[in-house]
């Protein structure tokens, strides 16, 4: 296996777009818990056409006008950039791997700010995807031209 050796401002787009990802998890989550309380999802079960729009109109509204869900947005668009920047400078089979490393930060992250269970499988599985992408990201040789396509 060959290590491969990204340049560190690779390292650095990669660690803000997966942390802004994860707090726009976080942020959204928290949002539509804050949310929950003023949508009756169960009344949208109407026969008349117009009134299931409106109530599918004013639970949008609902969802759309809370602050920690258009922060959520609001910083999933800011991961895009970082991501994108990432995507122009290496394979994406080595920088995907990458993502599940913001899937386990968001649910350590969801335990610690949501108090969301973890039980034990689940960090079986954290583990098992720590390794996977420590066996992908290491397996992948670096190109002899510098990254360039050929």
């Amino acid at each position: 296996m060959v290590n491969i050796k990204l340049k560190s401002s690779i390292y650095v787009n990669l660690t803000i777009s997966i942390f802004t990802g994860v707090l726009a998890q976080l942020f959204m989550k928290y949002g539509m818990n804050v949310s929950r309380n003023n949508i009756h999802l169960t009344a949208i079960g109407s026969n008349m056409p117009l009134a299931l729009f409106f109530k599918i109109v004013k639970i949008l509204f609902i969802i759309f006008t809370n602050k920690f869900v258009i922060i959520g947005i609001v910083l999933y668009l800011i991961s895009m950039f970082f991501w994108i920047n990432v995507l122009s400078k290496i394979d994406l089979s080595v920088a995907y791997p990458f993502v599940s490393i913001g899937v386990i930060l968001t649910v350590i992250l969801a335990a610690i700010t949501l108090h969301e269970s973890i039980p034990l499988l689940r960090w079986i599985g954290i583990f098992i995807t720590l390794s996977g992408v420590y066996l992908i990201v290491s397996s992948h040789k670096q190109r002899k031209d510098n990254g360039k396509k050929r």
